[in-house]
């Protein structure tokens, strides 16, 4: 049966990288998959504006989808991957085929929030970054692959990022089933060093 891990925590947090860390030291049987490409397509939502919706809420993503596609994968069943753009914030029309793999890992700032959810992993990772450092990341990442102004940046942050953090990021932490923190000062071998804790943990 195929094995899920989740990896959450906040936006900039390191997920991603963890995640990719992990997926390369378990080969070719791993495949990852972003909690984002289930945001609702903008498309779907009645009078949509990127400057005021809240993509920080559990309820921005279609999560009854993701745990369909979850269950399927655990069973060892493919399924087809939404793909969302997150510039023009809609779902694009082609999807990304997800065939068997020896394990899932998703990766996502939501992926505890339900109970549902939660009953498909294997193991659950919760990564803690502090705000300052959460946020220099985010701003770096905004300005270079989604065209975003610092100015944007920071109004989102302190609008929706950190009271959505506080409320429904923060709290998972306490349902995870281990806690990786990432310091200031991580070198770049800190993604590494974190994937091999999940992998001893998984042994």
């Amino acid at each position: 049966m195929t094995k899920i891990i989740a990896i959450t925590g906040g936006s900039g947090a390191g997920k991603t990288t963890v995640a990719r860390a992990l997926a390369r030291k378990l080969g070719a049987g791993a495949v990852v998959i972003a909690e984002d490409d289930y945001y609702c397509c903008s498309s779907t939502i009645p009078n949509f504006d990127a400057a005021t919706y809240n993509f920080d809420a559990p309820e921005a993503k279609e999560h009854a989808l993701l745990g369909d596609h979850l269950a399927l994968a655990k069973s060892g069943e493919a399924f087809d991957k939404p793909v969302y753009d997150l510039v023009t914030h809609r779902r694009r029309a082609d999807v990304e085929r997800i065939v068997h793999a020896d394990t899932v890992i998703v990766e996502g700032i939501h992926l505890l929030a339900a109970p549902e959810l939660r009953a498909l992993y294997d193991l659950s990772v919760y990564m803690h970054s502090d705000e300052a450092l959460r946020l220099g990341r985010r701003m770096i990442r905004d300005a270079e692959s989604r065209g975003r102004t610092p100015r944007s940046v920071m109004a989102q942050f302190f609008t929706t990022v950190r009271p959505m953090h506080e409320r429904h990021i923060e709290p998972q932490r306490a349902l995870a089933d281990m806690v990786i923190v990432c310091p200031y000062d991580a070198g770049p071998d800190h993604a590494d060093q974190s994937a091999a804790q999940i992998l001893d943990r998984l042994a």
